[in-house]
């Protein structure tokens, strides 16, 4: 593949008057200082909208929220969504706890490959938030790819040639009756094959609803097909799509630390844990918001 590169200015920090913003590269992703997310009032609160517009994915340090605490937070920026593979909180319904014990046996980990949540619903998620318990010392990052990026770098002509397309996705992969892989994750609860048979088609490019850009909305977790194309054509071209958005230029990653919080825009980012902490413990909390139904609309 030919030089792929972006320019600082894709990721430039505003100035806010109570919130202070540091991108973590020149393609995605900012650490926000100077705020208690149990405590926000509603200029810190649009500022921190703001920067999300911007940046795609925000990272807070240092955060002492409770379940209920957190939960509340996340309901700011939405209704919550659903969840239909992974078994919530009993006490918590909205609250997926992920959990790798230092005693597991297999490196698989929760999520394992680039993906955006959940894009076989009608609706897939606008939000999805982690919240960090407990942490490996090293290890365990988290990768992230801006998905508008990755659309812009095309070609005029090759655009062209996307913008007509629905991608097809779905979960069977992932969390079929046949996905027993997840069975190497032991201390999680998968609801295997319940709802398997859902599957979603959404534009290939979708406009996102609050900044108009458009971005890229594939990816190799859930994105099984191309409607109209065979499947040996629609893989060749996902393959290379994929290629394009995961690319480094396009990245950031956040180590975690206790008290952690990651918030990402799922519908224009792609995410990845890196699976590199076997024999480590690392356990963080998943709030997942509702979205709306992607599309696109015509070029200005």
């Amino acid at each position: 593949m030919e030089f792929v590169s972006t320019t600082a200015a894709s990721n430039a920090p505003r100035s806010y008057s109570r919130i202070r913003v540091r991108p973590l590269t020149g393609a995605i992703g900012a650490e926000i200082f100077h705020v208690d997310l149990r405590r926000l009032d509603d200029l810190a609160f649009a500022e921190l909208r703001q920067a999300a517009t911007d940046h795609l994915v925000l990272f807070f340090r240092d955060q002492q929220l409770d379940l209920d605490e957190y939960q509340a937070f996340a309901a700011r920026w939405g209704s919550f969504g659903s969840d239909p593979f992974v078994a919530t909180m009993d006490d918590h319904p909205h609250v997926i706890r992920v959990l790798k014990e230092a005693d597991e046996k297999h490196p698989l980990v929760f999520g394992g490959a680039w993906h955006s949540d959940w894009t076989f619903l009608p609706t897939p998620p606008s939000w999805t938030l982690l919240y960090a318990r407990d942490v490996p010392d090293y290890g365990g990052d988290t990768l992230f790819a801006n998905t508008y990026l990755a659309w812009e770098w095309f070609s005029d002509t090759f655009r062209a040639l996307l913008e007509p397309l629905v991608a097809v996705h779905s979960p069977q992969r992932a969390y079929g009756a046949d996905a027993r892989h997840n069975d190497l994750l032991e201390n999680m609860k998968i609801l295997y094959g319940e709802k398997a048979h859902l599957s979603g088609r959404h534009p290939l490019v979708r406009t996102h609803p609050e900044s108009g850009r458009r971005a890229l909305f594939v990816n190799p977790g859930y994105t099984t097909g191309i409607e109209g194309m065979r499947p040996d054509e629609a893989q060749s071209l996902l393959s290379y799509l994929f290629q394009v958005m995961t690319h480094p230029a396009f990245q950031c990653r956040f180590r975690w630390e206790p008290g952690s919080i990651a918030m990402w825009d799922n519908r224009c980012t792609l995410h990845n844990p890196v699976s590199d902490y076997l024999g480590k413990r690392r356990e963080l909390y998943r709030i997942t918001i509702a979205g709306e139904a992607p599309y696109l609309t015509a070029a200005a």
